[in-house]
């Protein structure tokens, strides 16, 4: 049992809640996608 002293870790709150690890996985996704759109949009040849 954690007292008042003691803080749960932020790693352990968010596994323990499935909406925030929901939420993490959403913006994880979001933010692969958008830099996987960023560097294929530099990589195309100008031109």
């Amino acid at each position: 049992m954690a007292t008042d002293t003691e803080r749960t870790p932020w790693p352990q709150q968010l596994l323990d809640s499935i909406w925030l690890l929901a939420l993490a996985a959403i913006i994880f996704w979001m933010l692969a996608y958008v830099v996987w759109g960023v560097v294929d949009v530099l990589t195309v040849p100008v031109g």
